[in-house]
């Protein structure tokens, strides 16, 4: 951990706060309310024997008031007479009394009450400016990776490697702009202005891009993603020799090449990775820009007995002979005939015939053609169709094969989403060896293809699913994970059904062996483009411009959330926001600035939600009582009041614990 970027991170989000309560507190000063004290920071709080004691770091008292600056820098505070969070706390007003916050007219309350917001508007704005005179970086929007599950990638009008000029008719500067178009402004699709290299030419093509439903967000979403960079985390930085000096890679530093080939993506990565044997010759780049040093390193990762790539699982294949579920346009598949509801059931070879027992074996053929045409037979209609097909490389597993098609172990029907869920549920329910991986331990030790597995022991002990106590397909992923975690190998048993009853066999995982995979941990980090950077007037309109931008995201958002485009958990507070920060100013200060900037547009236009607790709510008290002519009864607005505090509490304390989960669990930021 950097410890300027901290520093950069806590003065400038200490900052941001502060100049709110500086709005809060000129605007009072302006209008002539006594303030005794304005502090920026708070103080730091000591336990004495006679209570708590606050410490600040400077006080000093001029002109009525106290200047305080405090040891924690999160923000500051402002007092002012006659001005109190809880109704009925304060002794009246006295008749006269100019100081007295009670005694300004309307305009004056005004002033005060949307000084904060003022104050961190202007702030946004001149943040902006100097954040372009400085130099800020922006999510690339070049399309980095297709959710291969998706519309999207089924339609094929967009590729990877596709620069994104307009979303929706809107110039796209970072591809958050894509990802905010896909949430707010309605409907099932977006129309892209893309650039795209043909042949060495570089063409602009218009398309309209299909939304889908996102499975971890569980809202309508563009299913591509950004390019991003792949780095090493620090649990792998560690496991390279000490010996290889200053060429021994760091936590961060960036996979640029695999064996030659360039890495667009982690799935890439992991691709290469996993069907590597011995050494790697891999390429890093640590830092950006001309300072980037970028040198190439010898690797050796470990292996693992079980890989998530794998379609044999433990040296088996718990799915079928799959039906095509769609068919990819454009792709290898749609080019040979293949269609919806078609079963794959062998591949023809010169004279012979190799059956396809289940998804393993489809793809270990696909693969081995080595995208060579290849005969298909496929079941349509409950005929043998022979389908002659040239597999495409796979966009993702570089050195592998595909058909284009997405597949299901069920038959697709044109049934609800959700009985199609009920069928899912209930094949998992059972785990049946349909395939086994030819020459590995499963085939060794005497499991064959049809065997129904009933039950798995890891080193002697049973492994079932939590959630129903029964084994399944879930346990069976339990317990070649636990097996794969083990110090050492471990010894999988497994129970098989069989006509003529319940056998027992015994395989010893081998993390050398024809069913493991090499592995290495790493991370997805998102590639920024170059700084970009403007003279004085073009900073100025950027300036006003981006505010505008961000206002109207941050306005869209909120009116998302009573829409249900957008629920509560996906929002980020303090925690999201300190890592996303401290992430951001490794791009450069003016990176940081314009996050900065976003925050402090965020905060003025929460702020102004009509809630008592906060500047919008009391300056919608103010204007009621202004309307009706005396103040709103003390013991209404003490209610009110309590209960509105009381909301916000929680729902702090819920951005809060949802911070945690998504920082260290879901490990979305």
């Amino acid at each position: 951990m950097n410890i300027i970027y901290v520093l950069q991170v806590l003065i400038g989000f200490g900052f941001v706060i502060a100049i709110h309560e500086a709005g809060h507190f000129f605007a009072a000063k302006r209008v002539g309310i006594t303030c005794p004290a304005f502090s920026i920071g708070f103080p730091f709080p000591v336990p004495t024997k006679k209570g708590w004691k606050a410490y600040n770091m400077l006080r000093y008292k001029w002109r009525g008031t106290e200047y305080r600056l405090g040891w924690i820098p999160f923000g500051g505070y402002v007092t002012m007479h006659g001005q109190s969070d809880s109704p009925g706390s304060l002794e009246g007003p006295k008749e006269g009394d100019e100081g007295d916050y009670r005694n300004k007219s309307y305009w004056q309350k005004t002033q005060v009450l949307l000084g904060g917001v003022t104050m961190n508007a202007i702030t946004a704005v001149i943040g902006f400016i100097l954040a372009f005179q400085l130099g800020v970086t922006f999510i690339e929007p070049t399309v980095g990776m297709i959710d291969q599950s998706s519309q999207a990638w089924v339609n094929n009008e967009i590729q990877v490697g596709d620069r994104v000029l307009q979303v929706n008719g809107r110039e796209v500067v970072d591809f958050e702009d894509v990802v905010y178009a896909g949430i707010f402004d309605g409907g099932d699709t977006i129309d892209l202005v893309i650039e795209r290299d043909v042949d060495g030419k570089t063409i602009q093509k218009d398309i309209t891009l299909q939304l889908d439903e996102d499975q971890t967000f569980g809202i309508k979403l563009p299913a591509i993603k950004a390019k991003h960079r792949v780095i090493l985390t620090e649990e792998e930085a560690a496991r390279f020799p000490e010996d290889l000096g200053e060429d021994r890679p760091a936590e961060g530093d960036e996979i640029v090449a695999i064996n030659g080939y360039e890495i667009r993506n982690a799935q890439d990565a992991q691709g290469l990775i996993e069907e590597s044997r011995g050494a790697i010759k891999m390429k890093l780049q640590r830092g950006f820009g001309a300072d980037a040093r970028v040198w190439e390193v010898s690797y050796t990762p470990r292996r693992k007995f079980y890989v998530d790539g794998s379609a044999y699982t433990g040296g088996i294949s718990t799915l079928p002979p799959p039906y095509v579920d769609r068919v990819r346009n454009g792709g290898a598949a749609d080019k040979a005939g293949l269609k919806q509801g078609d079963q794959f059931v062998a591949v023809k070879a010169g004279q012979g015939r190799v059956e396809i027992d289940s998804f393993g074996d489809l793809n270990r053929l696909v693969d081995a053609s080595n995208g060579q045409s290849m005969t298909l037979v496929v079941k349509r209609d409950g005929k043998e169709v022979d389908v002659v097909v040239a597999p495409d490389p796979r966009e993702a597993r570089p050195g592998r094969f595909q058909l284009g098609v997405t597949v299901s172990p069920v038959p697709p029907a044109d049934i609800s989403k959700e009985a199609r869920t009920e069928q899912i549920a209930e094949f998992n329910k059972s785990v049946t060896a349909y395939g086994v991986r030819p020459g590995g331990n499963a085939e060794k030790a005497g499991i064959k293809p049809g065997d129904k597995v009933v039950g798995v022991k890891v080193n002697g002990t049973e492994v079932l699913n939590p959630e129903n106590n029964t084994f399944d397909r879930t346990a069976y992923q339990i317990a070649l994970l636990k097996a794969a975690q083990a110090d050492g190998a471990a010894e999988l048993t497994y129970e098989v059904e069989r006509e003529d009853g319940v056998q027992a066999f015994t395989i010893a995982t081998d993390d050398s062996g024809p069913d493991s995979g090499a592995i290495m941990s790493i991370a997805a980090a998102e590639q920024r483009s170059a700084p970009v950077t403007y003279g004085l007037v073009e900073s100025v309109k950027q300036g006003f411009y981006h505010s505008k931008k961000v206002g109207y995201k941050i306005m869209m958002t909120l009116g998302a959330l009573f829409t249900g485009r957008v629920q509560l958990w996906h929002l980020g507070g303090p925690v999201v926001i300190a890592k996303r920060s401290y992430s951001l100013a490794q791009w450069g200060t003016g990176t940081l600035l314009f996050f900065l900037a976003f925050i402090s547009v965020n905060l003025a236009i929460v702020n102004l939600i009509p809630l008592p607790v906060l500047d919008g709510g009391q300056w919608l008290i103010e204007t009621i009582a202004a309307v009706r002519g005396k103040p709103l009864p003390e013991r209404a607005l003490h209610w009110v009041q309590l209960g509105s505090f009381i909301m916000v509490v929680c729902l702090m304390l819920f951005v809060l614990g949802n911070d945690l989960v998504t920082v260290f669990w879901r490990k979305w930021v």
